[in-house]
């Protein structure tokens, strides 16, 4: 083949390629006009409305505005690029969805209204009005009120089941100790040396249950209940409002009672220092000071001399071991103290001391509870309440 056939051939091919470009571009153009068609031609058919507004404040669109620094707002919503049509929305009949509608402005209000017309109508339950002036009357109606306040329904409340205002004190303040109808009963004998005991007692005071003379069980009995060493057979112990069997043992006999029994108040092998350090031990308590400081300011406190501190307890006289005991009970900061016959065995001028040492501890900084369990009526005479079993 000759060099002027192969141009030729060349030129040939170079316009049918042209040309079947050419073709192609016409087809993609018919092709997008059509669907340009289609597209416009079923606009009013679309399964959807969007609505587009002129001016933000004709949109029903609820957004919450957090102002930031300078202005600034998050949350909110932005209609600078909204672009305005005239495009009808679709009509709701044929699209079954309206999305341009919106909850009524007031519905928020309409709720508030529900909600406080159901309450005034449990409030007109409590206090009724009358519509007769004679509540005994067979035409006595109660009728709804409009409007009323706890304050009023509290007052009223008060005033059916004649609550007075010493009532309204004991509610209020509960006692540090107090017994509401205790019963107890001895298993052995059968025995209820306490029976349907109601009393209570206050931080601050010396009180003194004064037991039968000669009835060592119930005075035994009374001792392990305040104590809570036994427990009623019925009836409540509390401390302030807190019943006795909800306290744990440990808080309970611990930290918030102590006891000067008559035996083993204290051990006489060790000093003074030691028997609090040992109490101190056995509370599981954290102190704020060093224990041997703690103890030995309490010891002080209470009268012992200073030369005493480090002394075996068997070696002193019974006003000091007393001492001793009274320390030893309040030293885990113990806000009840209950002493079984403090006084006895002592001549007049140990009483008068050890009494006074009570109501020291009754009346000082914290103010506790003091109360002693005696036969003695001189003992129960010196106290500031005085309970007769």
């Amino acid at each position: 083949m000759t060099d002027k056939e192969l141009k030729d051939m060349d030129e040939t091919t170079s316009m049918d390629t042209t040309a079947a470009a050419d073709t192609t571009d016409e087809t993609t153009v018919d092709v997008n006009e059509a669907v340009d068609d289609v597209l416009l031609s079923d606009a009013d058919e679309l399964p959807f409305d969007v609505d587009f507004y002129d001016d933000a404040d004709d949109a029903d669109v609820a957004t919450d505005v957090i102002d930031v620094d300078d202005g600034d707002r998050v949350g909110t919503v932005d209609n600078s690029n909204v672009v305005d049509d005239d495009t009808d929305d679709v009509d709701d009949e044929t699209t079954g969805v309206d999305t341009t509608s919106s909850a009524p402005a007031d519905g928020g209000a309409d709720v508030v209204a529900a909600n406080a017309d159901h309450v005034n109508a449990m409030l007109s339950l409590a206090t009724p009005r009358e519509s007769t002036d004679d509540e005994s009357s067979p035409d006595y109606i109660e009728t709804p009120r409009s409007a009323s306040s706890a304050t009023a329904v509290s007052t009223h409340i008060d005033r059916e089941v004649k609550v007075g205002d010493e009532d309204l004190n004991l509610l209020r303040a509960y006692p540090t100790l107090s017994l509401h109808d205790v019963t107890y009963r001895d298993r052995k004998t059968g025995r209820t040396p306490v029976e349907h005991l109601t009393c209570a007692f206050e931080a601050g005071t010396v009180s003194a249950i004064l037991v039968p003379d000669g009835d060592d069980m119930a005075r035994t009995a009374m001792v392990g209940l305040l104590s809570g060493l036994l427990m009623p057979e019925s009836g409540h112990l509390m401390n302030h409002s807190a019943e006795y069997l909800s306290i744990e043992p440990l808080e309970l006999r611990g930290h918030r009672i102590g006891l000067v029994p008559q035996r083993f108040a204290v051990r006489g092998d060790l000093s003074p220092v030691r028997n609090l350090v040992y109490a101190m031990d056995a509370s599981n308590r954290n102190f704020l000071k060093p224990k041997p400081v703690l103890a030995r300011e309490l010891l002080l406190a209470s009268g012992l001399d200073e030369t005493l501190l480090d002394n075996r307890v068997d070696s002193l006289n019974e006003v000091d071991r007393r001492r001793v005991a009274i320390a030893r009970a309040v030293c885990c900061e113990a806000e009840i103290v209950v002493l079984d016959e403090p006084l006895d065995g002592l001549e007049d001028g140990e009483r008068d001391t050890i009494m006074e040492l009570l109501r020291g501890i009754a009346h000082g900084d914290p103010k506790r509870c003091v109360v002693v369990v005696t036969q003695d009526a001189a003992v129960a005479e010196s106290a500031d309440q005085t309970v007769t079993l």
